[in-house]
C-alpha cells in the first residue's frame, strides 16, 4: 500500500487558495484590500496577506500607494500575451504543418521558447505511424533539439549564455553538444544555412530539421520542425531536403506579419 504524501496535498491546497485570491478580482472589482478578500473567501487575513505578498513580490499584483488596496500586476499581462501569441501562432501554423507532413511524411512539431526551454505547442502525426510521437505541452532543453537550436541561433549571445547558465548543457546521447564553444559554432552554422539539425542529440536514432519563425517585428521566438528516423532525414543532403521547410517557416512568419524577404 502506497504511503500518502501530506506535503503534496498541502502544496495543492495552498495553490488552490492562491488561485482563489486571484479570481476575486474582476472588471467590477479591479481593486481589493486584504480584509475584503478575506471576507469574500472566508480565509484568515494572515493567510490572505501571505498570498498577496508573494504575488506582489513576483509582479502578479501591485499595491496602490494611496488606497493601499491591491490590483492585478503586469506579470499576468505577460502571461496573457504568451497565451494570445500561442493561439495566433497555432492558427496560422497548423495548415502549413499539415502541408509539411504531406511533403515529408514525418512528424511535424511547433514550439516556442519560454524561460529558456522549448515548449511544444502543436504536433502533426502521419496517420500510418504505428507509434505516435506526441509532444504537445512537453518542455525540453534548447541546445539538444532542432526546434531549440533554430530559436537559439537568432537570440543575442548574452541571452544564449544566460540560458546555458540557467539550464546547463546536459548530455542526452553521445551526439549531444555539451560545450558552450561548440554550441556557439553550431548556432553560427544554423544561421548560415537557415535551418537547424538535431543529429540524434536528444534521442538516439531520431533526427530532425527545424527552421525559425519570426513575429511581426522579425524576432524569432518559435520554430517548426520535421522529425523522424535518422535514415529518412540524412545529414548529407540536408540542405536540399530542408528547402521546403525553410519556405514554410518563412510563409508562417509572413502570415504573422513579418515583412522580411
Amino acid at each position: 500500500m502506497q504511503a500518502k504524501n501530506p506535503t503534496a496535498k498541502s502544496k495543492v491546497g495552498s495553490l488552490e487558495k492562491a488561485l482563489q485570491v486571484l479570481e476575486c478580482f474582476t472588471t467590477q472589482q479591479p481593486e481589493l484590500g486584504i480584509t475584503e478578500i478575506s471576507k469574500m473567501l472566508g480565509m484568515h487575513k494572515s493567510s490572505v496577506h501571505n498570498i498577496v505578498s508573494t504575488f506582489v513580490e513576483k509582479g502578479y499584483m501591485e499595491q496602490d500607494q494611496v488606497t493601499r488596496k491591491y490590483h492585478l500586476g503586469l506579470s499576468l499581462l505577460r502571461l496573457a500575451d504568451i497565451v494570445r501569441a500561442g493561439l495566433s501562432l497555432r492558427q496560422v501554423a497548423l495548415p502549413i504543418m499539415h502541408k509539411a507532413k504531406e511533403i515529408y511524411n514525418e512528424t511535424v512539431h511547433l514550439a516556442i521558447e519560454q524561460d529558456g526551454l522549448v515548449v511544444y505547442l502543436e504536433s502533426v502525426q502521419p496517420t500510418d505511424r504505428s507509434v505516435a510521437r506526441l509532444a504537445v505541452g512537453k518542455r525540453a532543453q534548447m541546445h539538444c533539439t532542432g526546434v531549440g537550436k533554430a530559436i537559439l541561433a537568432y537570440l543575442p549571445d548574452e541571452r544564449v549564455k544566460a540560458i546555458i547558465e540557467k539550464h546547463g548543457l546536459n548530455r542526452y546521447t553521445d551526439h549531444t553538444i555539451t560545450s558552450e564553444t561548440e554550441l556557439m559554432r553550431e548556432l553560427k552554422r544554423t544561421r548560415q544555412r537557415g535551418f537547424a539539425i538535431d543529429n540524434m542529440e536528444h534521442e538516439l536514432g531520431i533526427r530532425c530539421y527545424a527552421v525559425p519563425i519570426r513575429d511581426e517585428h522579425g524576432n524569432v521566438q518559435a520554430s517548426i520542425s520535421v522529425s523522424g528516423p535518422a535514415e529518412r532525414l540524412p545529414v548529407a543532403d540536408a540542405e536540399i531536403k530542408a528547402e521546403p521547410l525553410i519556405m514554410m517557416g518563412m510563409d508562417i512568419s509572413r502570415k504573422l506579419g513579418w515583412q522580411g524577404y
